[in-house]
């Protein structure tokens, strides 16, 4: 089974190598403009489809990427290996996703909520991955969203998501803030 999910995970690196972050990002990015606008009333439900889609299309590459990672750290573990370049490579070409974590903070408090799921999905694979690679991703006006979400979502489950997230991105923050004192390598 492990060999099958590897595949389409491979398969889906080689999509991502064509130039697919660069486009998925794009997309998003304008989408989400017209989305966060809230000028325009006549074309959200068309436009909250949209962003679902291209939110969905997101969870899919940052999930097959962290399957690789998570296989090629399981391999290590066990001593039997693991071909640590492909995860690293992977990696490095999914890092420009990190330019949508702002964005992905901005969609939380969402009224749609398939927009809030996925959003939410892809934030925490991103910050698992990368942790708060961009110093914005902690601005006012994201914590305004996690504030906003935060007590708009009333479930257990979706507050313990979030909660994780914002840790991961305080935690990312101080270790950047340590280094920046210190000037210690961050491992």
């Amino acid at each position: 089974m492990y060999e099958v999910s590897l595949h389409i995970c491979i398969s889906s690196s080689v999509l991502i190598c064509l130039g697919l972050v660069h486009h998925v990002c794009n997309l998003l990015m304008e989408t989400a403009a017209t989305c966060l606008d809230g000028d325009d009333k006549s074309n959200i439900k068309t436009t909250n489809i949209f962003i679902v889609s291209l939110l969905s299309i997101l969870h899919r590459m940052l999930t097959c990427t962290a399957n690789i990672v998570r296989l090629t750290l399981q391999a290590q573990k066990s001593g039997t290996g693991g071909d640590t370049q492909t995860a690293e490579d992977l990696l490095l070409i999914n890092k420009p996703l990190t330019d949508l974590i702002g964005l992905l903070i901005q969609l939380l408090p969402s009224e749609d909520n398939d927009i809030y799921e996925n959003a939410s999905q892809c934030l925490s694979l991103l910050v698992q991955l990368y942790g708060g690679d961009t110093m914005d991703s902690m601005s006012p006006e994201n914590m305004d969203s996690f504030a906003e979400v935060l007590q708009c979502k009333k479930e257990v489950k979706d507050q313990k998501l979030l909660l994780r997230i914002i840790k991961r991105l305080v935690s990312q923050l101080l270790l950047g803030f340590l280094n920046c004192i210190f000037r210690m390598p961050i491992n």
